[in-house]
C-alpha cells in the first residue's frame, strides 16, 4: 500500500464479515504526531469513507495526504460489531512518496 503526497488515492480494507454487522468502523493512519482518523459511527459515514459489503474504502483529499511526510505511515482498522465485540486489524505499513510540488491543485 502506498500513496503520493498531495494526491487523492483510494485504499480498500476487506473485513472478515459484512460492514452491516458493525456499529463503528474506524480507520486510522498515523505517522509520528500526524494522524488521520475516518470513523463510521452508528449509521453516519464520514467524508471519504464508503462501505461496500465486506469492504471499507477510504478516499483521501489532497489536504489529507499532504499531512504526512515522505516515509511510512501506519494504518489500522478497528471495528465494534452490533453485538458489542471489538476487533482490530494488523497494522499496515503505507509508503508515502514525494511529489516535486506539494501545492494543492484547484
Amino acid at each position: 500500500m502506498s500513496f503520493y503526497r498531495v494526491t487523492t488515492p483510494q485504499h480498500s480494507f476487506t473485513l472478515p464479515f459484512d460492514t452491516s454487522e458493525c456499529s463503528v468502523i474506524q480507520v486510522t493512519y498515523t505517522q509520528g504526531t500526524a494522524q488521520l482518523v475516518k470513523e463510521y459511527d452508528h449509521g453516519t459515514l464520514p467524508s471519504g469513507m464508503i462501505l461496500d459489503e465486506d469492504t471499507v474504502i477510504i478516499n483521501f483529499t489532497q489536504e489529507e495526504t499532504k499531512r504526512f511526510k515522505v516515509g511510512t505511515v501506519s494504518a489500522q482498522v478497528r471495528v465494534l460489531t452490533t453485538g458489542g465485540k471489538a476487533y482490530a486489524s494488523k497494522q499496515f505499513t503505507v509508503s508515502v512518496k514525494a511529489v516535486n510540488n506539494d501545492e494543492v491543485l484547484a
